[in-house]
């Protein structure tokens, strides 16, 4: 099944700053993966050649705070800068999701001002940790209710776990394993503080599928409704989730029998995804028995547009 107009919600632009803060801070691979090479035609050529109409860039993991805040608040305000930049210039084919100066309050909730009145984002782009604060976090109420009141996207990415068991699954990069952990955890913070409920106008993004979440919720389902007074099965059916990643055969339907169907949105997570490695999940997403066509085409196009057009 071939499908054009496709619109991409996971995928990645390196600005130059951030490329070199992570040259200053880090040695060897960020994460134990490669830094990618990335200009802008990386991603338009890669949309051509994938019939994507339309992609939402934003910067991946490691997140921008190094331990430094005059640092980070700069390297937030160049990421948003080029952001705005693209999207003007390239304003049929590109959009952005900020970033944000986690875990500093103040300065995230300007940055989330900034972002929507000054450079055109489409949402905002937040880590599950930054410097060990976690997403849901009651140190931040004030961005989560800023974003609340603008009915925000807001597409969560993985950073390292703030704490990482030794002497076990030595050399693994953190984005085969560690990248799934922070994900789960995360969404049970959010649960844990009634994020949800306290800010529905949220609309969350959940990536990689919901990392482990798709075999997680039946197991703690009785403990969150006990403990939290919450129905994990009705958040699941709240949130967003994308396809980033190796989805198929087993993950994918398994978080269809608890998601929304039409929260579910294509993503390509490339440039760190390979792109010829990113083409054939493309295509393999595309040609799977184990979806039918009508799911495929909310996947890769509708369910998108109707996401993107809720906050126009």
């Amino acid at each position: 099944m071939t499908i054009q107009n496709k619109i991409d919600l996971h995928t990645h632009y390196l600005p130059k700053g951030y490329v070199a803060a992570l040259k200053k801070h880090i040695a060897g691979d960020p994460d134990g993966w490669p830094t990618p090479e990335w200009q802008v035609d990386t991603t338009l050529n890669f949309m051509k050649q994938n019939g994507i109409d339309y992609s939402i860039l934003s910067l991946s993991s490691p997140h921008i705070n190094f331990n430094d805040k005059d640092e980070t608040l700069r390297l937030a305000e160049e990421s948003n800068q080029l952001g705005s930049e693209l999207t003007t210039k390239y304003s049929k084919q590109l959009g952005y999701f900020a970033t944000l100066p986690f875990p500093y309050e103040a300065e995230s909730v300007a940055a989330v001002n900034r972002a929507f009145d000054q450079h055109q984002a489409l949402g905002v782009t937040v880590p599950t940790n930054s410097r060990g604060t976690y997403f849901g976090s009651p140190t931040l109420d004030k961005v989560y209710q800023t974003l609340n009141d603008r009915h925000a996207i807001v597409t969560l990415h993985p950073n390292e776990p703030s704490a990482l068991p030794g002497n076990v699954a030595p050399g693994l990069p953190t984005p085969l394993l560690g990248f799934f952990m922070d994900t789960t955890m995360t969404f049970m913070n959010l649960l844990h503080y009634h994020f949800f409920e306290r800010f529905p106008d949220i609309k969350l993004i959940v990536p990689h599928a919901g990392a482990f979440l798709a075999i997680l919720t039946d197991r703690v389902a009785e403990y969150v409704q006990s403990k939290y007074d919450t129905d994990i099965y009705k958040v699941m059916k709240q949130v967003y989730f994308d396809t980033a990643g190796a989805v198929l055969p087993r993950q994918l339907p398994a978080l269809l029998t608890l998601a929304d169907e039409s929260h579910i949105l294509y993503g390509s997570d490339i440039p760190y995804t390979p792109l010829k490695r990113a083409a054939k999940l493309n295509q393999a997403l595309a040609e799977t028995d184990l979806l039918t066509a009508a799911q495929k085409q909310a996947i890769f196009h509708d369910n998108a547009a109707e996401l993107l057009a809720s906050v126009h």
